[in-house]
């Protein structure tokens, strides 16, 4: 083992996390600016329906004067958001063009940010590795900041092909999360493998699962969106104000990219599955012990085998991402709540 590479690998996370929150307040800035260029041209159209009067000619005649009302078409002060990112009346143009490339500027610093904050991980991870002499996938901490740099990479090479600029702040807001906990909690010394690891069934089983985790954390942020996004829309259509969630796609396109990416997470899952019965075979000599790892690992796959099975079934698309959100969950136990509160073979969590 080589310390000086695992204090390398050490600062190099940290400084990770810090770049990462740095990431997120930038994304939140863009959010703000966002909602309040939305805000004003709300507030325009209100003001512009209350100010104006149904107008009143007069024509002359030779008997007298008489009135008639004119009717005016009045503007809706409630529309739905769709419209209010253009310049509405009453509006000054330079506000507006302030307010849009103060939200681009923040936007892209966000995605810099992030881009320096993954090179920062990544460089932790790889150094982690190789102060250990092998894979850094033997602990709790070392899936985690593997993870999160899945996560952060699949963020980055989705945003321009799948339009995921509305992702930003949920998933730096989520990876700075991760690794927080990471660092504060799941933290575990640079230390050799145990005999039962020591096999290249490690880097294919554990790789596919740390892909797979990534994927389906970003499929989980969108259908978390798509859930939020359904009832804003709902709550647009009685006049309600969408407010920051006005600026999301869709609820129809947030769940056609959270199908998106679970099922290509989820055929990566099942290979991670069969690998793991397979090394189990290999290292204790039976292909399956209901060994709490391997069943909540199983759950997860029925859980998202669910999931797919209800996408391609009439009437349940209006349900699927409260399943999804349930897998995430079960995935979620599986990676965390296992190694701490049903211990087993696979309890390799090292804190």
């Amino acid at each position: 083992m080589n310390l000086a590479l695992a204090s390398l690998s050490d600062n190099l996370v940290y400084a990770a996390t810090g770049v990462m929150a740095l990431a997120m307040l930038a994304h939140a800035g863009a959010w703000a600016f966002t909602r309040e260029r939305r805000s004003a041209a709300l507030a325009e159209r209100r003001l512009a329906a209350r100010v104006r009067q149904p107008a009143v000619a007069v024509a002359a005649s030779g008997d007298g004067t008489r009135q008639a009302d004119v009717a005016v078409a009045t503007l809706d002060p409630l529309e739905t958001q769709d419209g209010l990112d253009s310049v509405t009346a009453g509006s000054s143009p330079d506000d507006e063009a302030t307010r849009a490339y103060r939200s681009d500027v923040l936007a892209r610093i966000g995605v810099a940010l992030t881009i320096l904050a993954t090179l920062l991980l990544g460089a932790g991870v790889l150094t982690r590795g190789l102060a250990a002499e092998r894979v850094p996938w033997s602990n709790l901490y070392e899936f985690t900041i593997s993870g999160a740099f899945v996560i952060a990479v699949g963020y980055l090479a989705l945003l321009r092909p799948l339009r995921l600029g509305f992702l930003g702040l949920p998933v730096t807001g989520f990876l700075l999360v991760a690794l927080g906990i990471a660092v504060v909690i799941f933290y575990t010394p640079v230390s050799g493998l145990i005999p039962a690891l020591q096999s290249y069934w490690l880097a294919l089983h554990v790789s596919a699962a740390v892909l797979a985790t990534g994927v389906f954390t970003i499929g989980a942020l969108t259908s978390l969106l798509q859930l939020l996004k359904g009832r804003q829309e709902r709550r647009a259509a009685q006049g309600v104000p969408g407010g920051y969630l006005a600026q999301l796609p869709s609820a129809a396109a947030l769940e056609r990219i959270a199908y998106r990416l679970n099922a290509f997470a989820f055929p990566i899952w099942t290979f991670a599955l069969i690998a793991g019965a397979i090394w189990a075979a290999a290292a204790w000599g039976r292909y399956w012990g209901w060994d709490p790892k391997e069943t909540w690992m199983f759950i997860t796959w029925v859980c998202y085998a669910a999931y797919l099975h209800a996408r391609a079934t009439a009437g349940w698309r209006d349900k699927v991402a409260w399943i999804g959100l349930a897998a995430y969950g079960a995935l979620l136990f599986n990676l965390i709540g296992v190694n701490f509160l049903l211990p087993g073979l696979h309890s390799y969590a090292g804190v």
